[in-house]
């Protein structure tokens, strides 16, 4: 079986304020996005979290160990306290963005005007702020904030289906 890519970010584990925010009762936020998670992402997966995973060190701890997937984590600035934890789990780190080589996808924590590969059909997959919303028929980018996919991981083969319908109604 094939393994899938799947992306998410902003999931902010322990974030009580996010929970308000996405009326999730806080008592109950990890376990929510745990049960998410897991509902789509199998043990043998690829997950790309593109920063903002969780707001703490010792929430981070708890978590990891709950979720599916072979975790690799684009650092957002709230991630830098976590590094430690991330290493120790053996997920590994990388800040700035990453080519996804033999996808022709450029990953990143922020929206980026210009990316490695933009003129060529690159496309751009980031998290940050929910408000960063690609106007897909002017560019190839996709924010793959939790708070736009339902709370749960994207995979790379869906949003490559919806550019592929987007381009194909031009």
């Amino acid at each position: 079986m094939e393994k899938m890519i799947y992306l998410t970010s902003d999931t902010y584990f322990g974030r009580f304020t996010s929970a308000k925010d996405r009326s999730i009762d806080p008592e109950k936020y990890n376990q929510e996005l745990i049960d998410k998670w897991n509902s789509i992402v199998k043990p043998s997966d690829i997950v790309w979290h593109l920063g903002g995973f969780s707001w703490d060190m010792l929430t981070a701890e708890y978590v990891i160990p709950k979720l599916n997937g072979i975790i690799n984590i684009i650092m957002a600035p709230t991630d830098e306290c976590q590094k430690d934890v991330f290493h120790i789990h053996g997920i590994p780190t990388y800040k700035g963005y990453f080519e996804l080589i033999g996808h022709n996808v450029v990953l990143s924590h922020y929206p980026m005007v210009n990316w490695p590969g933009k003129d060529e059909g690159t496309m751009l997959i980031h998290g940050c702020n929910k408000e960063y919303k690609a106007e897909l028929h002017k560019e190839l980018r996709f924010n793959v904030n939790c708070d736009l996919w339902s709370l749960g991981p994207v995979s790379l083969k869906t949003l490559k289906e919806v550019n592929e319908l987007i381009h194909d109604e031009r």
